[in-house]
């Protein structure tokens, strides 16, 4: 008999925090509750399209006056 690769060896509590700043304030409280083993902080991955955005306020981006400017661009 297989076991899921899933499978959870001890109960997980995920926290969701809208305020940065008190991080550290938070992840001490949890400390000091009994039976907690470990506290692991995951910040969230930006998606391609958050990297995209970034892209264009920092004005890396080209501009073309036509696809077949576009093409001859790229091709060259």
């Amino acid at each position: 008999m297989s076991t899921s690769s899933n499978t959870i060896s001890s109960p997980k509590l995920i926290v969701t925090i809208d305020d940065t700043t008190m991080l550290n304030k938070i992840k001490n409280a949890i400390k000091m509750l009994r039976g907690v083993g470990s506290i692991s902080v995951v910040t969230p991955q930006k998606t391609d399209l958050d990297l995209a955005h970034e892209d264009v306020k920092a004005g890396r981006v080209t501009k073309w006056n036509s696809v077949d400017e576009l093409f001859d661009t790229v091709l060259k």
